[in-house]
């Protein structure tokens, strides 16, 4: 029931029976004086509470019901009678609507016997107590069906909203996996290039020109620009709608962690050996100083799909971090090693004086990386370890290495 109709019920119900229960109050001492009052607070009462408490209005009206017979006034019932009436049936459960009913029905019977004293005719009080009965019981139900119809709405109008809600964070999510999608491969793949070629360029510029090293970084410059095109032909197809369709059933798009065509880091089934080479190639073609420390247990472990993903996108955010902040020629070192609970690689690397620092990295490809191992119940650390200006980035998978 509505607050607003609720309170002006109850209002109406308290200034239409204050006359009558001041009245009662005075005559108290009177013979059948307590018994007129008490049937008037329960009168009263009944339609005070009903909105709020319909059944414990209902109760009330029975017990009121009785007690007029023997007062000998019917007069309050038949206000009071309808409007509990209508309200019950207007928001009570059906259960209940047909028991308030059958005692209604039972009532009048009742009251009608009372006043006719046993005669077989029928009075006047039994037609006026089934009009009155017949009409709150449709107006209820009138009633009954408007509140049904605001409360779908009310309903629907959520769903609407939450459905709303939920796309909406949905797009934003999206746009995070792309910005990541950028950060973790365009940006690395772009970082690499821009080392290269500043490091072939101090070469030259040292009289260091060797013709095999340039051979290699041409073929790794040339490689590096291929998987960064891809990728940005793969994130604009997303953005044009071509790959980026809805999961049926669902308003999240399909993940984004299958390997970048041409990526040499991402073949299914590679060691995690392969893949710390792999990302000291990247260091070792732009002249970083490399050092690979590998346990034999974690040497052939061959992890999951999942796991095989997080570590590309760890040694990929690794080696960008490496090549922004440690500068040209930092010395960097590799281990994988087990632990207590799992094994882990770690990258540590020197920052050289007038490179870039941590502290004006974005962190967006740390933070990221953080969500992801989370979600797989791993770990991702980043920070300094040294007085020396050296960094550390560790990533920590849990459970025995399996081969």
């Amino acid at each position: 029931m509505p607050r607003g109709v609720a309170i002006a019920v109850s209002c109406i119900a308290l200034l239409f029976n204050l006359d009558d229960l001041v009245a009662a109050l005075e005559r108290l001492g009177s013979p059948g004086s307590l018994l007129d009052f008490l049937y008037l607070l329960i009168c009263a009462a009944a339609v005070g509470v009903v909105c709020w408490f319909p059944r414990t209005g209902a109760l009330l009206l029975w017990i009121a019901i009785p007690l007029s017979a023997v007062s000998g006034d019917i007069a309050l019932l038949i206000i009071v009678g309808p409007i509990i009436c209508i309200t019950v049936t207007a928001v009570g459960t059906l259960r209940f609507v047909v028991l308030d009913a059958a005692a209604l029905v039972l009532g009048t019977i009742a009251l009608t016997i009372r006043w006719t004293r046993w005669s077989h005719n029928f009075s006047p009080i039994l037609w006026t107590g089934a009009f009155l009965l017949a009409a709150s019981t449709a107006l209820g139900l009138v009633l009954r069906a408007v509140l049904n119809a605001r409360s779908e709405r009310r309903h629907q109008e959520k769903q609407l909203i939450e459905a709303q809600k939920r796309a909406e964070e949905a797009a934003e999510q999206e746009r995070q996996r792309l910005a990541h999608d950028m950060h973790d491969y365009v940006a690395h793949e772009l970082t690499v290039i821009v080392a290269a070629l500043a490091a072939a360029r101090a070469r030259r510029e040292a009289g260091q020109q060797s013709t095999e090293l340039d051979a290699e970084l041409m073929q790794t410059l040339e490689q590096t620009s291929r998987k960064a095109l891809d990728e940005l032909r793969r994130v604009l197809r997303l953005l044009d709608g071509d790959d980026g369709e809805l999961i049926p059933g669902s308003l999240s798009y399909p993940p984004s962690l299958s390997p970048i065509p041409g990526d040499r880091h991402g073949d299914e089934g590679e060691s995690v050996a392969a893949l710390v080479r792999d990302a000291a190639k990247d260091l070792q073609v732009i002249g970083d100083e490399v050092e690979i420390a590998i346990d034999p247990d974690v040497a052939e472990l061959s992890p999951t799909n999942e796991q095989r993903s997080l570590l590309q996108r760890f040694l990929s955010e690794a080696v960008t971090n490496v090549v922004k902040h440690g500068g040209h020629g930092s010395r960097v070192r590799i281990c994988a090693n087990t632990v207590d609970d799992g094994w882990q690689v770690s990258l540590a690397n020197t920052l050289m004086e007038g490179a870039s620092g941590p502290e004006e990295s974005t962190g967006l490809g740390i933070r990221g990386l953080r969500r992801e191992a989370a979600a797989q119940g791993c770990e991702v650390s980043a920070g300094p370890i040294s007085e020396d200006h050296e960094w550390m980035t560790t990533l920590t998978v849990p459970g025995r290495p399996a081969f």
